[in-house]
């Protein structure tokens, strides 16, 4: 992280210096300045694999779990982090056993992580797949906002919108978006036919 900040500060003070520089100077600058950017780009992607083969700590990784099940709506999501959970938490107790274990029983211990490990990573894995399958199914096309970050939208447009013509218009696209979010909600709350 700090080589990349140091290359980050390198390209800045070189991205400057061009500008401030006369013609005669730019194509040396120029050239140190693609190399300071090379070396930024290397450091960038070092910092990018040490961030993501960093996993969380397991004490961090049980209370995001706890997060998500209290945030969690869907009985079914609900059901698939409740098991990660339990699979998290079998892995803590089996490795604070393995701390306090006499050397005799430590292999029996670290046999029954192994499989503990294993089990709370197929926990992982059910939970994306059910996230997945959730969010497919919530999906909207590709810039659609959901109706009420719509609505959300189109008031904070009007309260910065001077313009009495673009308010009026912004005013009908408020009005037309209310009509909507109101007719899906009459949608799910009524009777199949």
């Amino acid at each position: 992280m700090k080589a990349q900040l140091k290359a980050a500060k390198k390209v800045a003070a070189l991205k400057k210096a061009l500008k401030a520089a006369p013609p005669a100077k730019k194509a040396a600058i120029k050239a140190k300045l693609v190399k300071a950017q090379k070396v930024l780009a290397k450091a960038t992607a070092v910092a990018k694999k040490v961030l993501a083969g960093g996993k969380k700590p397991l004490k961090a990784r049980i209370a995001a779990i706890k997060a998500k099940i209290a945030a969690a709506a869907h009985p079914v999501r609900k059901a698939a982090l409740k098991a990660q959970l339990k699979a998290a938490k079998k892995v803590a107790a089996l490795k604070k056993a393995l701390k306090a274990a006499p050397p005799a029983k430590k292999a029996a211990i670290k046999a029954k992580l192994v499989k503990a490990n294993a089990a709370l990573k197929k926990a992982s894995v059910a939970v994306k797949k059910v996230s997945a399958k959730l969010s497919a199914k919530k999906a909207l096309p590709p810039g659609v906002k959901p109706i009420k970050a719509r609505i959300a939208s189109i008031k904070a447009k009007i309260a910065a919108a001077t313009n009495p013509k673009k308010k009026a218009a912004l005013k009908a696209q408020l009005k037309a978006a209310k009509k909507v979010a109101a007719l899906k909600k009459a949608l799910k709350a009524a009777p199949p036919a």
